[in-house]
Formats: structure tokens, sequence, C-alpha cells
């Protein structure tokens, strides 16, 4: 049997009003997994961050975080847990300052579709 299609509701898009990131609705305790390989550079008071490829993506409400510093986490690794009803997540591109962000692509990996 094929895993369910996840598709994450944006509730808040990248671009609104300075919002530099997408919030995605979500369950509290809802597992929040890496959307891509890489080493996590940051950890704790509610927030992951994973760098890969010069690329950082940023995970922020978490309840529960579940990865140190300088770990590397594959793929879909659990990262930790949705805090409340939704999930910040944003990409920064290097040197990583305020105008160095994208356009999140979350919803395009394929992690993002093969866990609920």
């Amino acid at each position: 049997m094929a895993a369910p299609v996840h598709n994450p509701v944006v509730v808040r898009e990248f671009g609104d009003a300075g919002h530099s990131g997408r919030d995605y609705r979500t369950e509290p305790g809802t597992p929040v997994r890496a959307t891509l390989a890489g080493v996590v550079v940051q950890a704790g008071a509610g927030e992951v961050v994973v760098e890969s490829n010069a690329i950082w993506h940023v995970y922020d409400h978490l309840g529960d975080v579940t990865v140190r510093q300088g770990e590397t986490v594959e793929t879909g690794d659990r990262l930790g847990a949705a805090a409340g009803t939704y999930l910040h997540y944003e990409e920064r591109v290097a040197p990583y300052e305020a105008d160095g962000h994208r356009s999140p692509q979350f919803d395009l990996h394929t992690n993002a579709r093969r866990y609920g």
C-alpha cells in the first residue's frame, strides 16, 4: 500500500508583510522531519537549523527538539515535534543574512509527501 500523500496547508506565505518563511498548519506533537540531509548548526529554544549545501533550513515553533548541534541528519530524520498549531519553516542562502531568504521549498521535497 502506498504512503498517503501529505499536502501541507500554508497558513502564512513567504513575503506576507515581511514574513521570511512559511507557516504550515499542524497539530501539537506532530513529528517534524528534515527536508534535506545536513548538519545541525543550531538546536534548542524551539528552533532547529540544518545547513545543507550552503542553505540554512530553519524549523521554528518546536516543543520537543530531538537533535543536537553538530549532529548529521538525513532527509526524513525526526528533528522534534510541533509545539502548537503551526510550524514555521524558512530557507536562508549563505551568508544567511536578512536579505538572503528565498521562498521555502518544503512542500516540494519528497519528504513532505512521504510523512504525514
